[in-house]
């Protein structure tokens, strides 16, 4: 168990003491909220720890080597450096007057980070300076950086990495709850929203505890149990002398009888578990005398429901009522209406009339039928043979494996059983005691985190491969983000999900299986951004055809395209030049393609000089763009961020908008404000490679519409990238960044390793990047590789201590 786990016992054992204090109901686990913020701040700490303890200093990669260094870069940073970088006055606090070996590089990793980026895009020296690298040399530096910051010698190094404790996200915990206990509801909606890190809702390091949560789980416990498990229909709940009460003249005539003499009712008050019709039985006899029989009311929270005639002298009898009952306390009574004294009548039988109650009873309810959950989670009863408790560890046995996603032990199980047993002594039925051992089990640490319990969690060179029943989450949770199936466990439980070519035909199965499309729903729609788009509001007066219908169109669309991307196994690459889209009659309208009717999304051929790929899809275009206009510079910045993986540093906090900036320079146009600010030292660098990306989607206006004039006249969507290649309009676009395929499919590879491990990767991942990278280019670039690649891989089979 980790060692922050292991601090937790005094908590735990103060958790004990205050169950044991208090009465064992649902109220019981407000008490879990004390384990859960000593919790939450140990689990603060080690995410800090964890956080903190990065090995910056790493075998470098060959091409990084001291060699080259001494030979190459460090003549080219003495020539083209030390005019800014010097003791006298350094710009940027940043002197190079004493770099003379490569590993003062990883001591200030940091600030040459910042120098990388600007390399990368030529800012540095400034523009203005007389004295700078040619092409090739740029290509030298930023090469021998970019495999010393983020590269290791792979033959040299060997790390597999290690994640945090990892909380179940919203979309987890509701998919979870779904395949756990049979019920499609999402309560997580109601939670706190997730923080994001490294563009994914599901990383380990960010999925803290905020107090709210965890109140928020007691409650979602609450419901929960409540939901999945109504009360079994009852076929008879009796209260006799000792439970009921009395009013008015009523008193004990013994053999459990309540005799009323004269006027007064017996009653109990009842609480109704749920809604429902019920039948209420109440067992009465008479004394009989006078003219007519004795008469008995029935009533519901002083209602008046029935009037029965209770025949025969002292003959027992029942009498009942069906009624439709809400769920809370409701008062149930017999009331004696027609008294009748006569102590002067000649036969002793004819001087007083009298009426007697020794039960009521409620059966029901009636009309309940029971959800499939409850078949699900209540495999066994008690009864005569089988005593409570025996019932609840037949219940937890096989609930718990599931439910924590590992073998249980007995002591475990019997801790739940126990808790049960403790209900149903205070009275209540087994139905409600199952109830309350849910909510404990919800809102156990081991349901709500996957945790990986480490035998040397403190030493970072013991590396062990994964249980198999880590493993079978990890697979799950990635493939699927829910908990493992039956197959997974089964063969987890076997030991066999280690094995190759078991392990393989679990991602054909897995990849096959509906819940797959988890993948598009959270790590596509992510890695693209595409769940922002809930958020744009484009202006309705400028763009009144764009509907709430349109938005979801638009997100199917996309959504459709990367699930056939997928579930055909097609490449990569069809992400940049995909001939085909999905649209309906409302979409293929927006697109201007012809011969679409109805509602339903089909496979169409786009137009082949306008559209191609996800990047002309109208949800990105739309979700890129300003409410009243296109954006060059946020389409730019889209396509360098979630295509190319550019490592551009971040704009200057004093930027003027280009609105304001193109009043203040007197610019007519947005091009010419542009250019004006490729024209400035500071801005020319990131903008020489935003702008031209973002003129090649001029065509399409702030909605994702074809358009060949805007506001100032003909589109111009042509431009040079960089590297002095031309382009004109869109497609030709598309196919300049499909030549650079390999960054492309680097970053999806660094983007989905990510996802799947649920953590941020470190230098040591790119080996794996790289190796999936290759193995990509030599398959086509088929997804299926890449999940392959990815699950196969050593980071995601192992971890180390920490």
């Amino acid at each position: 168990m980790p060692p922050f786990f292991n601090t937790l016992n005094p908590v735990l054992n103060e958790r004990k003491r205050i169950l044991s204090m208090r009465s064992q109901s649902v109220h019981f686990l407000r008490s879990d909220l004390l384990f859960f913020v000593a919790l939450a701040i140990l689990f603060s700490l080690a995410n800090f720890k964890a956080l903190a303890a990065k090995d910056l200093f790493l075998s470098p990669h060959p091409l990084a080597s001291d060699e080259i260094f001494k030979a190459k870069i460090l003549p080219l940073v003495q020539k083209y450096c030390l005019n800014c970088h010097s003791d006298d006055d350094p710009n940027g606090d940043f002197s190079l007057e004493l770099l003379d070996k490569p590993s003062q590089v990883l001591e200030d990793r940091e600030l040459w980070v910042k120098a990388y980026k600007q390399l990368w895009i030529k800012s540095m020296p400034p523009a203005d300076k007389t004295k700078r690298p040619t092409a090739a040399e740029y290509d030298l530096l930023v090469e021998w950086l970019d495999m010393k910051l983020y590269h290791c010698d792979c033959a040299k190094v060997d790390d597999v990495g290690r994640k945090t404790i990892h909380r179940l996200n919203r979309i987890e915990y509701n998919n979870t709850i779904r395949d756990l206990l049979g019920v499609d509801i999402s309560p997580a909606d109601d939670f706190p929203s997730d923080d994001v890190g490294y563009g994914f809702s599901n990383m380990a390091d960010v999925l803290s505890l905020p107090p709210l949560l965890l109140e928020k789980y007691v409650n979602a416990a609450e419901k929960i149990s409540a939901l999945v498990v109504l009360p079994k229909p009852l076929d008879e709940r009796r209260f006799t002398d000792r439970q009921l009460k009395t009013d008015g003249g009523a008193k004990s005539a013994g053999g459990g009888w309540l005799l009323l003499t004269s006027t007064g009712s017996v009653y109990h008050d009842h609480v109704f578990q749920q809604s429902g019709e019920y039948v209420v039985r109440v067992e009465a006899m008479a004394d009989q005398a006078g003219p007519e029989v004795a008469k008995m009311l029935v009533s519901v929270d002083k209602k008046k429901t029935n009037v029965f005639e209770v025949e025969g002298h002292l003959k027992p009898a029942t009498y009942e009522i069906r009624y439709s009952f809400t769920k809370g306390s409701h008062r149930l009574a017999g009331t004696f209406i027609n008294d009748y004294y006569n102590p002067s009548a000649k036969n002793p039988r004819e001087r007083d009339r009298n009426l007697s109650i020794r039960s009521i009873a409620v059966i029901g309810p009636v009309d309940t039928v029971l959800p499939s959950s409850y078949k699900q989670i209540v495999i066994s009863t008690p009864n005569d043979k089988k005593p409570v408790l025996q019932a609840a560890r037949e219940i937890f046995t096989r609930l718990l494996p599931r439910a924590f996603r590992r073998p249980v032990s007995d002591a475990e199980v019997n801790r739940f059983a126990t808790l049960v047993e403790s209900v149903t002594k205070q009275g209540e039925p087994f139905e409600r005691g199952i109830q309350v051992g849910l909510q404990a089990m919800l809102v156990s640490p081991h349901f709500l985190f996957r945790v990986e319990m480490d035998p040397q969690s403190n030493d970072p060179k013991a590396q062990r491969l994964l249980t198999d029943f880590e493993l079978a989450s990890r697979l799950s949770y990635f493939l699927w983000s829910t908990m493992p199936d039956d197959e997974l466990f089964e063969l987890a439980a076997d030991g066999k999900l280690h094995q190759s070519d078991v392990l393989d035909k679990q991602i054909t199965r897995m990849l096959k299986d509906p819940k797959a499309d988890a993948l598009v729903d959270n790590f596509a729609s992510q890695w693209l951004n595409l769940s922002n788009l809930v958020e744009v509001v484009p202006d309705a007066k400028l763009f009144p055809e764009f509907t709430p219908q349109l938005r979801a169109d638009m997100i199917a669309e996309t959504k459709l395209f990367i699930r056939t991307v997928f579930r055909e196994d097609r490449s990569l690459l069809d992400f940049l030049d995909a001939k085909t889209t999905f649209v309906n009659e409302r979409l293929a309208r927006h697109y201007g393609i012809d011969g679409v009717k109805g509602d339903k999304m089909r496979l169409v051929s786009l137009p082949p000089k306008q559209r191609a790929g996800i990047l002309t899809h109208g949800s990105i275009l739309t979700l890129t763009s300003n409410p009243d206009r296109t954006s060059l510079v946020r389409r730019g910045n889209w396509i360098v961020h979630n295509v190319l993986g550019l490592p551009l540093p971040e704009p200057p906090n004093d930027i003027t908008p280009l609105e304001q900036g193109a009043k203040e320079s007197g610019a007519s146009t947005l091009r010419e404000q542009l250019a004006l600010h490729r024209a400035s030292a500071n801005c020319a660098p990131c903008h020489n490679t935003l702008d031209p990306l973002g003129f090649g989607m001029e065509n399409f206006d702030a909605i994702g519409r074809w358009r060949e004039k805007g506001k100032e006249g003909v589109i111009e969507s042509g431009g040079v990238m960089p590297d002095g290649e031309s382009f004109s309009g869109p497609v030709e676009l598309i196919g300049i960044l499909k030549k650079r395929q390999d960054k492309f499919v680097e970053l999806v590879t660094r983007k989905m390793l990510t996802y799947a491990l649920g953590r941020g990767l470190e230098i040591p991942d790119s080996c794996t990047v790289d190796d999936i990278v290759v193995d990509l280019k030599e398959n086509d670039f088929r997804f299926t590789r890449l999940v392959r690649g990815v699950i196969h891989s050593r980071p995601f089979l192992m971890r180390r201590g920490e």
